[in-house]
């Protein structure tokens, strides 16, 4: 009797698994249409045409006013924001599809990565060397010669693929990625800082060689760029002995993401956001506040909430010096951050009300009425609101741009912004409607647009005295107390038109 084995697993040659991809996208979507072609490339021409000029004159205006702590200031935060952006997508992923038939198969890794890869290294690239040539642009003295040009391309260039690698490098190790999270927030909020003060000092002109000569920079980019695309040949080579859950995850969160995009609702990323966060908790212990029978069980929850997430209260507090960077600019621009912020402010507690409106079960077994869960849900918000409010507009003030007790105008705009951040988290973009408008580009579902100004009609009724304030009694005219007091009385009313209600007195979900 012969002994038989089983034939040996081999995996498949990489042409044979483009082959397959290749054959299973056309069976789902059809080879490319013509006219699918011919529409992308119309719309990135009308897309260079309409904004090519204004983005050209931001990366490079006519004339340099020389080098400025805004310039610098500016490429930081759009370097970290761009690292944000890939922390965020991953950013070596696969679709869905793949990650759930292709991933665990035995197939090679490197060529199920290799895509978004080189997509990652080719965005970082582009992303970095349209920073440097602002920089240039800006700080360059005219006429501009060809090495200033190429040096500050190559220098943004490999400062953007190193900030790929770090997010490449952070994305298989989540305590790598924990402190690069922590260290670009901390980055950002000292740029701000820093602008902030800037601004406070009546301006101040870096010296001339802060930026080393071009000769310089083209040496460190010709050496430095050789290493950086080595390193990413090295990150390309290990594809192959990256754990599949961890590929699996990020995938399922930009799938996520796609979908939020797809479907034009935003709460979706919200709520991947939140199962995330929670995901990557462990150990949680019931607080005290819990049990503590003085604290309404609401207003404990939202205090929670602030407590796990001490890092929303740094970027607020960095938002705050917002209106102070803008105080002499446009007076629109100034009404829309100190509206837009106080909403924001006020909404950091906005996913448990959210999650109130989607499901109302826990809430109908604690026996409360909705003007008892309302007047809890208003108390955290309120005073986060207020004191970002005081903050704004005590930061503003001091630029001298402002004049009077504008901190308690702030204060008493509190309330206002938690009313309107109330509002806004009790329904998402899909239940405002689905009724669609006819544009040019095709057809747009309203749900969005009532979504967006969801909120910020409500703070910008309750909280007109405070615009009227912004629009007419900028320095040297001197805000009188009367105007605080308004703005407090409206605020008031904003609070009991929406407790004093007749259906709020009923509980919930009878």
């Amino acid at each position: 009797m012969t002994t038989t084995h089983a034939p040996a697993h081999t995996p498949a040659a990489p042409a044979d698994v483009r082959r397959r991809l290749r054959r299973m996208r056309v069976a789902a979507v059809g080879r490319v249409d013509p006219s699918s072609v011919y529409c992308v490339l119309l719309a990135i021409v009308m897309a260079v045409v309409l904004f090519g000029r204004p983005l050209g004159v931001v990366v490079w205006p006519a004339d340099a006013a020389g080098l400025s702590v805004p310039v610098l200031v500016g490429a930081g935060l759009v370097l970290l924001a761009f690292l944000g952006v890939l922390r965020r997508l991953g950013p070596v992923v696969v679709s869905r599809a793949d990650a759930t038939w292709l991933l665990p198969a035995p197939v090679p890794r490197r060529t199920l990565l290799t895509p978004a890869l080189l997509l990652t290294a080719l965005s970082a690239t582009v992303v970095g060397g349209l920073v440097g040539l602002a920089v240039a642009g800006r700080a360059a003295e005219r006429p501009v010669t060809s090495a200033v040009v190429v040096a500050a391309v190559a220098g943004g260039a490999t400062i953007g693929l190193l900030l790929a690698l770090l997010a490449v490098h952070a994305q298989t190790r989540p305590r790598s990625g924990r402190a690069v999270d922590l260290i670009a927030g901390i980055a950002a909020a000292a740029l701000v800082a820093v602008a902030v003060h800037e601004r406070l000092t009546g301006g101040y002109a870096p010296p001339g060689d802060v930026l080393p000569p071009a000769s310089v920079i083209l040496v460190a980019a010709g050496v430095a760029l050789p290493l950086v695309l080595a390193a990413v040949v090295s990150v390309w080579w290990r594809l192959d002995s990256w754990p599949t859950h961890r590929i699996a995850e990020t995938s399922a969160a930009t799938g996520s993401y796609a979908d939020a995009v797809f479907a034009i609702e935003p709460s979706f990323i919200s709520a991947q956001s939140s199962r995330r966060y929670w995901r990557n908790r462990t150990g949680i212990r019931t607080s005290r506040l819990l049990r503590d029978r003085r604290v309404p069980p609401l207003v404990a929850q939202d205090l929670l909430q602030v407590r796990r997430k001490p890092g929303r209260l740094l970027w607020l507090v960095g938002t705050a010096t917002a209106p102070a960077v803008v105080a002499d600019g446009p007076v629109w621009l100034l009404i829309g951050i100190v509206l837009v912020g106080a909403l924001a402010a006020a909404s950091v507690t906005g996913e448990a009300t959210h999650s109130d409106a989607s499901n109302p079960a826990a809430l109908r077994l604690l026996g409360l009425t909705f003007r008892q869960v309302y007047a809890q849900r208003l108390v955290v918000p309120a005073g986060i609101a207020a004191l970002w409010g005081a903050i704004a507009l005590g930061a503003a003030q001091a630029t001298d741009a402002l004049s009077g007790p504008w901190w308690a105008l702030g204060l008493a705009a509190g309330p206002a912004a938690a009313v309107a951040a109330l509002y806004r988290a009790k329904i998402s973009a899909n239940s405002l409607g689905h009724i669609f408008i006819d544009t040019p580009a095709g057809a747009f579902p309203s749900g969005l647009l009532l979504w967006l100004v969801n909120g910020v009609d409500v703070v910008a009724v309750l909280g007109l005295p405070m615009v009227i304030a912004l629009v007419t009694e900028r320095a040297p005219e001197h805000l009188s107390w009367s105007s605080v007091l308004v703005q407090a009385m409206l605020s008031v009313a904003g609070c009991l038109v929406l407790l004093l209600r007749r259906k709020t007195a009923r509980i919930v979900g009878v």
